[in-house]
């Protein structure tokens, strides 16, 4: 006998498909604008624009969800598959606490910024401490890495906050149901 799944366990059609775009448009936009970083064989992008967006609009499961699949997906087309595992961890704890944090009774503009720092500051460590201890790329490479990869949440974090605020002006009803 089988029994229908509880209320809590339905993903929507409309969240599948929400989840689908976003973790598209993730891939699409760090595809779009990769500038590949010589010492670590990693890459520059603003995909980190979307994995924001996503967790500060929809909430840290879709910005772990969109974030790490997505971003790992263009690891893996981009020919760069030895740093999918990596790239999943990073930025999809990125977007959990990017989602997590813009949760929080605060201020919106200091909650926002909030967001953006702890998400960002997880990823450049996720990055840093993978590419020292795990692929073993040196101290120096690894540190230039974290470098561009501050630089990159700075640049995603503000179009991704400002994607998300005017997307939550224009359209109230779409974030967070």
């Amino acid at each position: 006998m089988t029994s229908s799944p509880r209320k809590s366990e339905f993903v929507s059609p409309r969240t599948v498909a929400l989840y689908g775009t976003l973790t598209a448009l993730t891939a699409a936009i760090t595809m779009a604008t990769f500038v590949p970083f010589a010492p670590t064989k990693g890459y520059f992008n603003i995909g980190d624009s979307m994995v924001f967006f996503s967790a500060i609009t929809f909430g840290l499961r879709t910005g772990a969800i969109c974030g790490g699949i997505g971003s790992a997906a263009a690891d893996i087309l981009l020919g760069s598959g030895y740093f999918a595992p990596y790239t999943l961890v990073a930025k999809g704890l990125e977007g959990l606490v990017s989602g997590a944090v813009s949760r929080r009774k605060i201020d919106k503009l200091w909650r926002t910024a909030l967001a953006i720092g702890c998400g960002g500051a997880c990823m450049v460590a996720t990055y840093f401490f993978s590419e020292l201890l795990i692929l073993n790329v040196g101290f120096g490479a690894a540190a230039l890495e974290a470098v561009g990869n501050t630089i990159q949440v700075i640049v995603g974090g503000t179009i991704g906050a400002l994607l998300s605020y005017y997307v939550q002006k224009s359209y109230p009803t779409i974030a967070r149901q």
